[in-house]
This record gives structure tokens, sequence and C-alpha cells, in this order.
């Protein structure tokens, strides 16, 4: 008689308490991710905000290719016929309300948006419902893939990283592998925890541009927490005092970066990544170095914690990935029954 197989089922508060007990490795390499995803998006579209409507409409497409499972349990939903599925699916629609309440975005912005979309030919009215979807055109398809492969291999990292947390036996290489036989499955939650999370950046701070610049600062920092020898509880609590510590026993320069370097990693004129800045000075975030002109962490506690670093904040980024995370890691397991 076969003893029948057992998978280590992980629930959402396995990978937050992981990721709150080693908040430096761990975390740095979430906003690596977050990072190289919000740098692309702003790139093809020149503001989170304007890409965060694409993300809208871009998880319905990929709910719809899901559904065609519903009239054939084998249809393939995988990366590789991507492109076959979008061209060949009836295009699903939202109104513009409903892209509003999924962004945060206000109603009014979010139309001047659309129509600037609707110009680039990024997105398309249907005038039949007078509702919109998005378009690729078959000169973006090779972009549209390279881009996808590059953050799944990001995503799939940092997966694997905090699967090996968990002694779970999962590489990255299973899980590239696995979110491109599924990817319209697995790139629909992605989305979904995506724009849940950039929701609660709009309703926080209205510019969410201004994340993308935060995280410049935020990694060095995490990294040189994660480094430094003489540090052994790398919480989130005790990383609140690590980053706060006297000038002599943290280093400035470690972990200090330039409007010329965060506008050539996020694709932000530098222009603008130094009007973006001084927000982030005055809101007590960052302390802008008079000699080198460089940003780095406030150390003063109650001043950087004002703004983008409250704990809450850090709560509600770990507790609505680790969802996604669940979803990917128990998937696996699952599937090697």
């Amino acid at each position: 008689m076969q003893t029948e197989k057992k998978i280590k089922e992980i629930q959402p508060k396995d990978i937050s308490e992981l990721l709150l007990t080693r908040t430096a490795d761990l975390m740095s390499g979430f906003y690596e991710m977050q990072s190289t995803f919000l740098s692309g998006i702003y790139k093809r579209y020149k503001s989170i905000e304007t890409a965060n409507i694409i993300l809208c409409l871009a998880k319905k497409m990929h709910l719809e290719i899901m559904r065609q499972r519903e009239k054939n349990m084998n249809h393939d939903i995988s990366l590789e016929n991507f492109w076959n599925n979008f061209n060949n699916i009836n295009r699903p629609t939202e109104k513009i309300v409903s892209i509003s309440n999924m962004t945060g975005i206000p109603k009014e912005t979010t139309r001047r948006k659309i129509l600037s979309l609707i110009n680039q030919n990024y997105v398309v009215l249907n005038k039949n419902n007078k509702e919109y979807y998005w378009n690729l055109m078959s000169k973006q398809q090779d972009d549209y893939y390279s881009i996808v492969k590059n953050e799944i291999e990001i995503l799939s990292k940092f997966a694997s990283t905090c699967a090996a947390g968990l002694d779970l036996d999962v590489d990255k290489n299973s899980i590239v592998k696995e979110i491109k036989s599924q990817f319209s499955f697995y790139w629909y939650h992605f989305l979904n925890y995506q724009l849940k999370w950039l929701k609660m950046w709009q309703d926080k701070i209205k510019d969410i541009d201004l994340i993308l610049i935060a995280l410049q600062a935020i990694i060095p920092t995490l990294q040189y927490a994660d480094k430094n020898q003489n540090i052994k509880d790398l919480s989130l609590d005790n990383l609140y005092r690590i980053i706060g510590r006297a000038n002599n026993q943290y280093k400035f320069s470690d972990t200090a970066v330039s409007a010329a370097s965060i506008s050539e990693v996020s694709g932000i004129p530098r222009a603008t990544c130094i009007r973006k800045l001084e927000w982030l000075v005055k809101s007590g975030m960052l302390i802008r170095e008079v000699k080198t002109k460089r940003y780095f962490i406030n150390q003063l506690t109650s001043k950087r914690t004002n703004t983008i670093l409250t704990k809450e904040n850090v709560l509600f980024t770990i507790e609505n990935f680790s969802e996604y995370l669940v979803v990917i890691l128990n998937s696996i397991q699952r599937n090697r029954l």
C-alpha cells in the first residue's frame, strides 16, 4: 500500500513572520524586485499612476484568458501562448469609475490619463459599451516578452529565497518554469497584489512616483544592515534601531544615493528626481548631504517614520505580498504530487 504524499502547506502568516524576522536581507530583495517592476512600467508609461490604469486592464485580460478553461480544461495559458490568447479572445473592458475605484486615482484624472493612453494606442475605447480595454500592438511583442521574462526571473529569485527560509524544496528554476507554464494565472494574481499595494500608496501620499524614488534609498540601507557583521538581530523592530544609530556607527557614504543614479535606475528625469527628493527631505524621510548632494535615510526615528517608512506601511506590504507567495509556493508543491 502506497503512502500518500503530503505537502508542507504554508500560510501567509508563515511568510510574514519570516520577513519580519529577516527584514534586512529578505526585504532588500523584495524592494529590488519592486524597483525593477516600477521602473519598468515608469519607463513605458512615464508615470506609475498612468501605468496603474494599464495594470487594471491587463489584470482583466488575464482573468478572461483563464476563463477559457471553463470551455476547455486544457486551454494553454502559458507565457509562450500569451500572444495567441491575447489576439483571439474577446477583449474584456472596464469602466472609468471601476478603474478609479481600483487604483484610488480620482475619476477625472483617470479619464484624462485614459485619453492620453488612447492617443498612444495603449488603450482602446469599445464604442458599443463605452468602456476601455488594453491594447498591445504587434511591434511591442518582443519588448513585452523581454520585460515579463525579466520580472519573472526577479520574482522567482525572491520567492525561492523565501522558500529556503521556510525549509521548502522549491528552487528558483522550478518557480520560473511554473509561472511561465501557467502564466495568466500567476500574472493575474501578481497584478492584483501590485494594484492593492499601489492603491495603498495612492491613498496615503497621492504621488506614487515618490515610492520608486524612495526605494533607491531604502534598498542600500537594508543591504548595509544585512552586511554589518555586528548585527545579529535583523528583525523589523531592531532594524528601526539599527538605521537610527549615531554617525560613527552608521556611515552615510555606504548608503547615500545621488539624484543622477536614481534617475538612471528609475527612468525619472533628473530634474523631476531632485524635486521629488526634496519633498522626501521636507517630509522627514531623507536627509541631503551638503558636500556630496547625495541622499540617505533620516536617522531620527521620529521624523523618518512620519511618511513612507511607517511600521503600518511596512506591515501592509509584507502581509499583502505574503498572500501572493503562498499562491506560488503551495501551487508548485501540489503540482509535484
